[in-house]
């Protein structure tokens, strides 16, 4: 689930047939670029780009034979890409199947496949059934047989030890489980990454707009993806979206609009959450997961693990300063944040030597390492091994709101604090216009955004935030895990969104984004258990945010921000009783949140001790 997108001006939720002409004459042109720059990467980059694994070359001339057929039981022939290192013998093969094209840049996988060749290895890069070069018709999830018989294909080959891994992200991770879950022979070891196996896309039921859903349109059918910049985030009735753009799709329509029945085409579509992880009980194969704290399927990838673990009891996982595409993250930092390295190296050092222990059999650092769980701390910027996930030491505390009233206006009004207000307080007040949202995220690449992402401060001045935090820290203070929040609220609306967003305040002033949740009201009792709230009426809402793992260092500050949106990361909630994803009213919320005495605001904070 990746694509490089550049900025395209949105049009507004209202627009005429010209408005749109020339909106999506305008995403072509942009599109064209990007295509452009694409096409300049594959000629004058991949053929040379090296990438450095831990184990040394044995063969610097590599062959490539390229649109090599794969037939399937059912007679379909699949094409793939196929670098094997210019030497007599039989090697261990790693697979990397996917539907964005076997010769693209994304991820660099032509150039990973070389350099794994030249270190002993079969590199196999095939289109997925249905797309690019190869035939039948592309289903999203409909990967199980196909998994099967290409690494049972790949085993049997002359240059084969018959030993085959798989790796890649993204969908390109998805395969791997899918193959895993049938159980395939010879399949020995899988390293995906970026992906989770749940039966709920949404995020309790509010549409991850700008990735999730919106996949479903340039990339999830059809022959080759689309042009994402086609697609107008802002119009409303959400249903519409797909056909606006031109690609019209059922999955993205039961998506935005919480309707599994309107879905006619995702193999996975219909299965709940219990059935999902039967699935993975099946998994039998050597599995090594990667993440990054900045992508967006975080806590799905880590239950996912967890399940997994279960029956392969030494599964690892790990987790980096990533987002969700890997290949641009060559560079230093998070943000606007250094880090002491470019940490996408330990992502390919992992990854090559779990290959070498299973497929070669060495011993190595991955294979001595018997933690389960390698992540990265952001903040103090090291990586630190452990036992298990959550962490065991982890000390739950509570921070609670508090304030004059005026923490939508005054950055220093609203404060987080250890001790409980005992006392009634004034509430904080905002109103939340659909038409005007947060958009912050709207302004960056859901699947590369620390390539654009800089501080909070914008959002923080706008009177629509609320915005809470710590005093000045005297102290390290580590949060590794899951950061709840409890919210009392009330709202003018029959229907609205609270989002909670928790950010690292550095003595410059940066406000490094390091996750947030949000809970749509009329789910807050479970997306199966739809119920309007009462305008005036004040609610205890609950709400999850993404894991991270953030060492918030002496003379930092916690802080939380409260809103109502974060367009277009997830699909606005139009505050109104209709259907969701099915109109184009809207209303403005008047939001009010309490804090001390008997309603308690406050954060859930996972606190790892100082050791």
């Amino acid at each position: 689930m990746s694509s490089s997108i550049v900025e395209s001006d949105k049009v507004t939720a209202s627009q005429s047939v010209q408005e749109w002409q020339e909106f999506q004459a305008q995403a072509d042109k942009d599109w064209d670029l990007v295509v452009q720059e694409e096409m300049r990467v594959r000629t004058e980059v991949l053929p040379s780009k090296e990438i450095e694994f831990p184990s040394p070359v044995i063969s610097e001339d590599v062959i490539i034979e390229k649109d090599v057929a794969v037939t399937m039981r059912d007679g379909t022939v699949l094409r793939a890409d196929i670098y094997r290192p210019n030497l007599e013998g039989r090697f261990p093969v790693v697979i990397n199947r996917g539907p964005y094209d076997k010769t693209a840049s994304l991820d660099f996988t032509p150039a990973v496949l070389r350099s794994l060749a030249k270190r002993g290895y079969v590199g196999i890069a095939q289109d997925v059934r249905g797309r690019y070069a190869s035939d039948g018709e592309f289903v999203a999830g409909n990967e199980v047989d196909d998994g099967v018989d290409t690494v049972e294909w790949a085993a049997t080959q002359t240059w084969s030890s018959g030993k085959v891994g798989m790796f890649g992200i993204s969908y390109n991770g998805l395969v791997q489980i899918l193959a895993a879950i049938g159980q395939a022979k010879h399949l020995t070891c899988i390293f995906p990454g970026m992906i989770d196996f749940s039966a709920d896309q949404t995020s309790g039921g509010v549409p991850q707009l700008q990735s999730v859903a919106s996949w479903h349109i340039w990339a999830g059918q059809g022959r080759e993806a689309g042009n994402p910049l086609r697609t107008d985030y802002r119009h409303l009735p959400l249903v519409e979206i797909d056909d606006k753009s031109g690609t019209p799709n059922t999955v993205f329509d039961a998506m935005v609009a919480n309707n599994p029945e309107l879905n006619k085409s995702d193999q996975l579509s219909g299965l709940n959450q219990d059935m999902m992880d039967q699935l993975l009980s099946m998994v039998r194969t050597k599995t090594y997961y990667a993440l990054g704290w900045y992508d967006v399927f975080v806590d799905g990838t880590i239950d996912a693990w967890q399940q997994i673990r279960k029956v392969v009891p030494d599964a690892k996982i790990m987790i980096g300063p990533y987002h969700h595409n890997l290949c641009d993250m060559e560079m230093p930092r998070m943000g606007k944040v250094e880090t002491k390295d470019v940490e996408l190296k330990r992502y390919y050092e992992q990854m090559e030597m779990f290959f070498a222990h299973h497929l070669k059999g060495e011993v190595n650092e991955v294979s001595r390492n018997k933690f389960a769980v390698k992540l990265f701390v952001m903040g103090k910027n090291e990586w630190r091994d452990e036992q298990d996930w959550p962490l065991a030491r982890a000390q739950y505390k509570s921070l609670y709101l508090s304030s004059n009233g005026q923490a939508a206006a005054n950055l220093k009004d609203g404060q987080l604090t250890w001790d409980n207000p005992v006392d009634e307080q004034p509430t904080d007040k905002y109103s939340y216009d659909p038409l005007n949202p947060v958009d912050w995220s709207d302004k960056l690449d859901p699947w590369s955004c620390l390539n654009e992402m800089g501080s909070r401060n914008e959002v923080e001045a706008r009177d629509d935030v609320l915005v809470y935090s710590t005093p000045v820290l005297t102290e390290e203070l580590e949060v590794t895990g899951n950061v709840t929040m409890k919210l009392f609220a009330a709202s003018s609306a029959p229907d609205t969104d609270f989002v909670a967003t928790l950010v690292d305040v550095h003595p410059n002033g940066h406000t490094q984004y390091l996750t947030q949740g949000i809970v749509r009201a009329r789910y807050r009792n479970g997306v199966d258990n739809e119920s309007l709230i009462e305008p005036g009426k004040v609610y205890e809402y609950d709400i999850k945010m993404q894991a991270t793992c953030n060492l918030f260092k002496k003379g930092h500050q916690l802080r939380l921000e409260i809103s109502s949106s974060e367009f277009s990361k997830w699909a606005r909630n139009q505050n109104v009783a209709d259907a969701q994803g099915m109109t184009d009213n809207t209303q403005i919320a008047d939001q009010t949140i309490y804090h001390g005495a008997a309603q308690l605001s406050h954060l859930v904070i996972p606190v790892i001790p100082n050791s």
